[in-house]
């Protein structure tokens, strides 16, 4: 145990994640370097902050799913799961507007550094929160979100390279939830 751990500290243990996240993530591949620190005015979330500790996450593509909704709400063209699901953006007028194409992305993440809800905090830094993460996503939006998927979707997602290696297979809801964009 006094081995792992060292090996944790002296960050030889690669850690890989897999997340759901809202829009279309371009590039496809790329790195988020900002540092991230506890908010002063609210001690329960994390945030990028100048005084914050180093953080970089690396980030791969490997899915974009897109559906459509009408300016009201309804689906025009989506998987089932999504048929409810209001825009984005609830200010427009809806009288005769074009249906509006909403992303996900399905984004394998790599952190170098291990700091508290790095992954969270940097995808929201770069406008692709995590579905359904309450800290994060925002309230209208999570709100929506767990309608639909009631956790985070965010999972340790090892890949086999290493002697050790831990497997933490997706669980069902969020294959069952994947499946579902896919219909």
């Amino acid at each position: 145990f006094i081995n792992l751990q060292a090996q944790f500290k002296e960050r030889k243990v690669q850690k890989t994640y897999l997340a759901l996240a809202h829009g279309k993530i371009e590039p496809e591949t790329g790195e988020i370097n900002v540092a991230v620190g506890r908010l002063p005015w609210n001690r329960k979330r994390f945030g990028v902050l100048s005084g914050g500790r180093e953080s970089v996450t690396q980030y791969k593509v490997l899915s974009v799913f897109s559906f459509q909704l009408s300016a009201n709400g309804q689906s025009v063209s989506s998987s089932s799961v999504l048929a409810d699901r209001k825009p984005a953006n609830r200010n427009l007028k809806t009288e005769n507007r074009e249906p509006i194409t909403e992303y996900l992305s399905l984004v394998e993440l790599y952190p170098k550094s291990g700091r508290t809800h790095q992954i969270r905090v940097h995808l929201q830094y770069i406008h692709h929160p995590i579905f359904a993460d309450p800290l994060y996503a925002g309230r209208k939006t999570s709100r929506q979100d767990r309608k639909l998927l009631p956790r985070v979707f965010l999972h340790a997602y090892p890949r086999i390279n290493q002697i050790l290696n831990i497997e933490s297979p997706l669980p069902e809801e969020l294959q069952k939830f994947l499946s579902s964009l896919s219909s």
